[in-house]
């Protein structure tokens, strides 16, 4: 499989006119934060059985329901503004974490094969060292190289 990084952040605009491939964006556990409506009958909200989700205008979860995006679920809770560590995941948290993040790369690998996408995207600054998720080498060693095996796999993945 192809994993590039995009050069800036995303756009909603054209992530969803670009439907040859398929983007990753860094989302919170609580599948919501922003005022943008994501329909009830999306993808995205079916996946997570919740009703009257929102995406934010800024992160790479203004991605947050297209039909060709998908989370990884690097923050454990959405907390507004997320000036304290009340939302992060910690090593403590590593079994239910592994559950989590293997559920979102399932998703992404499943949806490559039966979408036909041969191409990923990762947000340009990537799924770890995010200033509001918090998953540094020094911070969270377990869960971050727990993010970088996943990743390994789905580079060798071939649908």
């Amino acid at each position: 499989m192809i994993l590039t990084k995009t050069k800036n952040a995303y756009s909603r605009k054209s992530v969803s006119e670009d439907n040859t491939k398929m983007y990753v964006f860094t989302d919170n556990g609580d599948r919501t934060s922003g005022k943008g409506k994501i329909p009830d009958d999306s993808e995205y909200s079916t996946r997570f059985g919740k009703k009257n989700l929102c995406y934010p205008s800024m992160t790479s979860a203004v991605l947050r329901g297209l039909p060709n995006s998908y989370p990884i679920t690097t923050q454990k809770r959405y907390v507004s503004g997320a000036k304290s560590y009340e939302g992060n995941w910690n090593d403590e948290d590593f079994e239910e974490f592994k559950k989590v993040i293997d559920d979102d790369f399932e998703h992404i690998k499943k949806a490559c094969v039966e979408k036909g996408y041969k191409e990923i995207i990762f947000p340009y600054k990537g799924v770890l060292n995010g200033k509001i998720s918090r998953l540094t080498v020094n911070r969270t060693p377990k869960l971050y190289n727990y993010i970088i095996e996943k990743e390994l796999e789905l580079k060798k993945f071939e649908p």
